[in-house]
Formats: structure tokens, C-alpha cells, sequence
């Protein structure tokens, strides 16, 4: 699922109806886990995520590269707003709560981060 447009997965006929926040993983599923009365708890340890990258994230991508990302998951974009209020789709971010998501020295790459205006897939 990883290349998959996540908006896909709202869609009917089955579509989900409770959005997880991705970027607060794995803290925000365990929340709904409890919510829902699970004892389900994921630590840090159980995820798998991909690897051989670390030290790269959104910031690093070109402003051509961020506008087919953002052509290709228009719907996606839509929802993290709608559900989340993650509104600005030039914002670069990562999975800060799951180790070796995010560059080890993410303070300074978000200084040195590439940042585009008039990219919108609109």
C-alpha cells in the first residue's frame, strides 16, 4: 500500500470511515485502539517501514517532483485537510514518532529544505 493513494481506501463500495492520523504513528492508532477497547499496542520496536533512505525526506524533493506528488495524490492532500487540518501541501514533514523516518538532523534540513509556491495540483 505504500504507493497507493490513501484516499482509494474512503472509497465505496467498502470504504474506511475512521481516517488515523499518519503523522502522529504510531501514537494516534494506539488512541484508537484504546478507544475501541483493544489491547493493541504498538511500540516503536514493531514497526517496519522502509530503509537505506533515512537521511532522506520531503524537504530534499524538487519543486517538479513535489507537483506530480501533489498530482497524483490530489485526493489525499484533500483529506489531510479535511481530517486533520494539515492544510498546507507545501509544508514538508515526516513521521517524527517512528524511528529512521525522518533525517537524524532534522532541524537543520528543515532550514536547508526545498519550498515551492505555485505548485498546487490545482
Amino acid at each position: 500500500c505504500t504507493f497507493i493513494p490513501q484516499a482509494e481506501y474512503f472509497d465505496e463500495p467498502f470504504g474506511i470511515d475512521l481516517a488515523v492520523d499518519n503523522r502522529k504513528f504510531p501514537d494516534s492508532l494506539n488512541k484508537v485502539f484504546a478507544e475501541h477497547g483493544s489491547d493493541i499496542h504498538i511500540d516503536a520496536g514493531d514497526v517496519m517501514h522502509v530503509t537505506g533512505c533515512p537521511e532522506v525526506w520531503a524537504g530534499d524533493l524538487d519543486c517538479e517532483t513535489k507537483a506530480l506528488v501533489k498530482q497524483v495524490y490530489a485526493r489525499d492532500f484533500e483529506l489531510l485537510c479535511e481530517k486533520f487540518e494539515y492544510c498546507d501541501e507545501d509544508e514538508n514533514c515526516c513521521i517524527e514518532g517512528v524511528e529512521g523516518m525522518c533525517p537524524s538532523n532534522l532541524e537543520e534540513k528543515r532550514k536547508t529544505a526545498t519550498y515551492c509556491s505555485g505548485t498546487s495540483s490545482e
